[in-house]
Parts: structure tokens; C-alpha cells; sequence
């Protein structure tokens, strides 16, 4: 099919019609220079590109919490000239996402009234060993957790800054295509307004020489007077468009006007259009659908650390003493050392149980959503393609009519220099022309406007390298 309407487009364009063959004296703000500005510089662009720090940061935070903790105290009691305790202590602590925690640490203690079970000796007591939560905590712990949330986020910014992309890529290209519709209008008005000037001249030369009547040179004159009032609907609508494509106008330096520019023709943007050979499966990787899915992985998480507080707690710890020797390092004996275990358990569970349905609900919303988002987005695609080959099978006739519009309009004025016609038929086949070329760029519009709607859905739109 596409082949079949760029043939129309070629006979289009070699029979001269005036929509797309206007001499433009003024600079051309030239589409592919344009979107390469928007991207590059628009705020908005700018605004999406913060979900890579947005990313960068998610990860960065939830790994936070297997940073290496190191804490020191020191605890002193002077009262009646007597050194009741010193007590010093420093202890470094390392969480791993095996979830066991490394520890190490150092304690010198002493004093007249010292606890017994602090003693360390003049040189001070080394220690390490681990932690380890044994049921709770084992598969799962908020660290862990976090960290895969903290994934998932990343995820979801980067999905978040393709999608903010899209979304500016697509409101700039339909801004541009507005602009440049009402511009081709306004051509086509013009071009009306002078034969329809034309027609009045003539037709009041001839009521001066007694071949019309005055009657005739009134009706000319409100033809022409009706094509002047068109045209300032028709500048209002370039006016508005104009302006709209003004909020896109970005460089380096900052926003700038417009400066008298004219767009590129309908034609030529065209060639972007195209929908190519598509599978409803690349589907899958749409940003939308990746984005759903992320959630999903988000909600799962939280899910699965709601279902691990469901176990008893049982943290068991143990810690060998290692006393300086004579050159003061550290010595072992596999008779010194700590050990302990903590366990807790609430008997009823009914917070935990809670928490974890609430955990299942959202899940299975995000899951729902997901689906959802899938069809919608299928059948937007589906609905598109059709609209795409109603678009193009109406362009190429409308395009055909227009050609016959144009000869009928020559003939008829052909009929009215000899006599045989009259200002009311030429009225009216020249109002055929116009509403038929306006209607021409209309369906133009509406098919690129409906190609772009494509590629937003299939996540084709090839924005332009910075």
C-alpha cells in the first residue's frame, strides 16, 4: 500500500498543485534539525535524563546497608580521687548479603570497682565472630530486601526516562505537524484569495463593458470578501500553532523565538512515517509493560519479606577472645570465647499475617495492571494500523479529487471569460477546490499524526542521538 500512495504522491506533486509547490522566501526551521533541538535541549529532556541519577542513586542507597559500621565508646567513672572503671571499646561490623554479619573489635577495660566480666587485662582483648539469624532473616532481611527494591527502582527510572522521552519526542513532532498543516492552509487561502480577486476584477471590467451585471460584480465581490474573512480564521489557527511550537524552541543558550521561519511541507516529513514489518510480541519490551513489570518485582519483594517475619527469630552469635601476647598481638585459644542466641516469637501472628495479605494484594493489583496495560496496548497498536490504511486509502482518492476539483475549476473559467458560465458556478467550483485541498492536508496530518501515534505504541520513535 505504500508503494501504491507514493505514486499518488509523485503524480501529486508533478501536477503542480500549490499545497506543497510554494516558493518560500523565508528560512526553513527544518523538522530533523528541529526534533534533534528538542531533545538535546528542552527542559523536559533535561528532566528525564535525572532518572539515570535517579537510578544511580536507588542503587546506591540500598546498598548502603552492607557498608561496614564502626563504632567506639569509652565510659569513665572518677569519684573520691578513685578511678572507679575506664572502659574502652571499638568494634567493626560488616553485614553481608549472605546474610551473616562479620564482626571485629578491641576493648581495654580497668578500675578499682570494674565489673568482673569486664576484665581484659593490661594489654586489652581482641575479638571476632559472627552473627547469623538462623530461621528469620536466613533467605531474607531488609537489607536484602532493599537492595532488590533498590533494583527495581532503577528499573523503573530507566523505563520512567525512555518513556519521558518518548512523551516529548511526541508532543514536539505533533506540534510541528499543526504548524505546518495551518501553514499549508494559509497558502491555499491566499492562493484563493487572488483568483477570487481576479474573478471580481474581471467580472467588474466586464460589467463596465456590458457583458455582466452589476448583480454579478456584488456576487464577486462577497466571494472574495468571504475568502478574505477565511483567511483570518486561517491565520488565527497559524498564529496559535505557531506559538505552541514556540514552547520546543530550545539551544544551548536557552529558549529562543520563532524569528519568522516557515516549516517544511507536509512532504517532506512524511517519509518518517512509516510502520514497517511489526510483531505483536516486541511488545514485551515496551517501557510501559517494563515498567509494570518492575512494579510487580517491587510489590514481590516486599511480599516476600512480609512472609519471612512469619518465622521466629533465632539469631545465634559467636565470638572468639583473642588476649595480646607478649608482643602485643592477638593470640587464640579455642577455650575463650563467647557465645549466645536470642529467640522471640509472637504467638499469635496476627499483625505478621496481616501485613503479608496486604503484601498478596498488591501484588496481585500490580499483576492485574500489568495485564491490562498489555491488551491496552495491543489493541491501541491493532486499532492504529487499521487507522493507518483507512488514512492512506482516503489521501490517495482525496488526492485524486483534488486533481479533479482543479480541471473542473479551470474548464469553468474557461466557460465564464466566454460567456457561458456564470460567477455563482464558478463560486462554487472553486469552493470545491479549496475545501478539497484543505481537507487533502487534513487527512495528510491526520495519517502522519496517526503514524506517530504508532510508533509511540510500538516504541519505534528514533529520537536523534545527542
Amino acid at each position: 500500500m505504500r508503494t501504491k500512495v507514493s505514486i499518488y504522491y509523485l503524480l501529486f506533486l508533478l501536477l503542480g498543485c500549490p499545497i506543497f509547490s510554494e516558493a518560500q522566501s523565508l528560512d526553513t526551521l527544518d523538522y530533523e534539525v528541529f526534533i534533534q533541538k528538542v531533545i538535546t535541549h528542552h527542559p523536559l529532556s533535561q528532566k528525564a535524563k535525572l532518572n539515570d541519577l535517579r537510578a544511580e542513586a536507588s542503587i546506591r542507597a540500598a546498598r548502603g546497608n552492607f557498608d561496614p559500621v564502626l563504632e567506639s565508646s569509652f565510659d569513665e567513672k572518677l569519684y573520691s580521687d578513685k578511678t572507679y572503671y575506664r572502659k574502652s571499646a571499638s568494634s567493626l561490623r560488616i553485614p553481608t548479603v549472605a546474610g551473616l554479619d562479620l564482626i571485629a573489635g578491641y576493648e581495654k577495660n580497668s578500675g578499682t570497682y570494674l565489673n568482673p566480666e569486664n576484665q581484659t587485662g593490661t594489654n586489652g582483648l581482641w575479638n571476632a565472630g559472627i552473627e547469623l539469624n538462623v530461621l528469620q532473616g536466613l533467605l531474607m532481611d531488609e537489607g536484602r530486601t532493599a537492595l532488590r527494591q533498590g533494583k527495581a527502582y532503577a528499573a523503573i527510572a530507566e523505563q520512567q526516562k525512555t518513556l519521558q522521552t518518548n512523551d516529548l519526542y511526541f508532543s514536539a513532532t505533533e506540534a510541528y505537524l499543526y504548524w505546518a498543516n495551518s501553514h499549508e492552509a494559509l497558502a491555499i487561502v491566499n492562493e484563493s484569495i487572488t483568483l477570487a480577486e481576479n474573478y471580481f476584477q474581471n467580472t467588474k471590467t466586464s460589467f463596465f463593458n456590458g457583458e455582466k451585471t452589476a448583480i454579478d460584480t456584488v456576487e464577486a465581490y462577497i466571494m472574495w470578501q468571504d475568502r478574505k474573512n477565511l483567511l483570518q480564521s486561517v491565520k488565527s489557527s497559524y498564529t496559535a500553532t505557531q506559538k505552541n511550537l514556540e514552547n520546543y524552541l530550545w539551544d544551548e543558550e536557552g529558549w529562543y523565538a520563532l524569528d519568522q521561519k516557515v516549516p517544511d511541507s507536509l512532504m517532506v516529513i512524511t517519509g518518517q512515517g512509516e510502520t514497517g514489518d511489526f510483531s505483536l510480541d516486541s511488545l514485551d519490551a515496551h517501557p510501559v509493560l517494563q515498567e509494570a513489570r518492575s512494579k510487580v518485582t517491587l510489590m514481590e519483594a516486599e511480599r516476600r519479606m512480609k512472609q519471612e517475619k512469619l518465622l521466629p527469630k533465632l539469631k545465634l552469635k559467636y565470638m572468639p577472645l583473642l588476649s595480646p601476647d607478649g608482643e602485643g598481638l592477638p593470640g587464640y585459644n579455642n577455650n575463650d570465647y563467647k557465645w549466645g542466641f536470642s529467640f522471640s516469637f509472637p504467638l499469635l501472628l496476627r499483625g505478621e499475617r496481616g501485613n503479608l495479605q496486604l503484601g498478596k494484594v498488591k501484588v496481585m493489583e500490580k499483576q492485574l495492571e500489568l495485564e491490562n496495560k498489555t491488551i491496552e496496548l495491543q489493541n491501541k497498536v491493532l486499532n492504529s494500523l487499521e487507522q493507518i490504511d483507512f488514512l492512506m486509502t482516503q489521501e490517495s482518492i482525496q488526492l485524486q479529487n483534488v486533481d479533479g476539483y482543479e480541471k473542473l475549476l479551470w474548464a469553468e473559467n474557461e466557460k465564464f471569460k466566454m460567456g457561458e458560465s456564470s460567477v455563482f458556478l464558478l463560486n462554487k467550483r472553486q469552493e470545491k477546490y479549496l475545501e478539497g485541498q484543505l481537507k487533502l492536508i487534513d487527512l495528510i496530518t491526520k495519517r502522519q499524526l496517526e503514524q506517530l501515534k504508532f510508533r509511540y505504541y510500538t516504541n519505534t520513535l528514533l529520537a536523534p542521538d545527542e
